[in-house]
């Protein structure tokens, strides 16, 4: 009788340790989406910044251009 009650804590106790490892397993997968999700957020900041700076160069070039094009075909 105390071999079947031994037993069968056995069994409870490895599937609450495989629920448990199961668990951190998923918390694990999950934290380290959060983090690449970070990491590629700051990574595009950082790069972002002097994309717009040239970007808003080039605009007001193309702007200038055109209003001197005006200026000059009158």
């Amino acid at each position: 009788m105390n071999y079947e009650i031994f037993k069968a804590a056995v069994i409870v106790a490895v599937l609450a340790a495989a629920f448990l490892l199961l668990c951190a397993i998923d918390k694990a997968m999950e934290l380290k989406s959060d983090y690449d999700e970070w990491r590629t957020q700051k990574n595009r900041a950082k790069f972002r910044a002097p994309a717009y700076k040239q970007m808003n160069k080039r605009w007001t070039q193309h702007v200038n251009r055109d209003e001197l094009w005006k200026v000059v075909s009158k």
